[in-house]
């Protein structure tokens, strides 16, 4: 069944057979739904958590098929199977048991949520990092959100990086046939609603400086890590 799925996707995806071996393992190793994939000569190998184990294949394949977008550098399409994947990824959250808690990113989760979302928003899972490297991310299958400790006293700029992610778990993300969205235009004008935007923006730059926290490119964040791409 598993090379037939491969091939199934493949085919959907560019009207041809595959002409590789291929195999798929489901692991305890990763979070939420994350998945990921490895091209070696003429084997390919997909690894995905065990949560996609009793997923529709359906969806599975529109899984598979954005996972071979990557692996074959094809022009990015967009076809049924990847709708239903993308659409499952945005709701999947609903299922999350909300287990993690911590009190200060919960208070700073609960004041934005009074402020910016008229506590419209659901709780998540939180997670405190050790990381000198990364402010925060927000992980779409595991419903969480990670901040790094240097943030916890500061409570400034800790709401600020927070308002971000919560801005994520808002707005999910959305997908055209060039690429995935994580940062559309609705999310860059929220952002800017939070008070002094510039100047927080300005001192998390000089944290980032004196800390070895990096500005990097969040799937399309300004300053936080990749957030969660289920397929990788």
């Amino acid at each position: 069944m598993t090379k037939e799925l491969i091939n199934e996707a493949y085919n959907r995806l560019t009207n041809k057979t595959l002409d590789h071996e291929c195999e798929l393992s489901y692991s305890g190793k990763f979070k939420g739904f994350n998945a990921n994939a490895s091209r070696l000569g003429k084997k390919l190998s997909f690894n995905l958590s065990r949560n996609w184990e009793y997923i529709s294949n359906e969806i599975k394949i529109g899984l598979i098929q954005d996972l071979l977008i990557r692996i074959f550098r094809l022009k990015k399409e967009k076809t049924m199977n990847i709708d239903l994947y993308h659409n499952f990824l945005r709701n999947a959250h609903l299922a999350v048991p909300k287990t993690k808690k911590h009190p200060v990113l919960e208070e700073s989760f609960n004041r934005n949520n009074a402020k910016f979302f008229n506590n419209t928003l659901e709780t998540v899972n939180f997670k405190v990092s050790d990381s000198s490297r990364i402010l925060g991310s927000y992980h779409y299958g595991s419903d969480t959100i990670t901040i790094t400790k240097h943030l916890l006293e500061n409570q400034e700029l800790l709401d600020f990086v927070m308002y971000h992610e919560m801005l994520h778990k808002h707005h999910k993300f959305s997908s055209n046939k060039c690429n995935t969205l994580y940062h559309s235009p609705e999310f860059k004008r929220d952002e800017q609603k939070f008070p002094s935007w510039q100047q927080l923006e300005k001192k998390l730059q000089s944290l980032s400086s004196r800390k070895s926290l990096k500005k990097t490119e969040q799937e399309g964040s300004s300053w936080l890590k990749r957030i969660f791409l289920p397929t990788q």
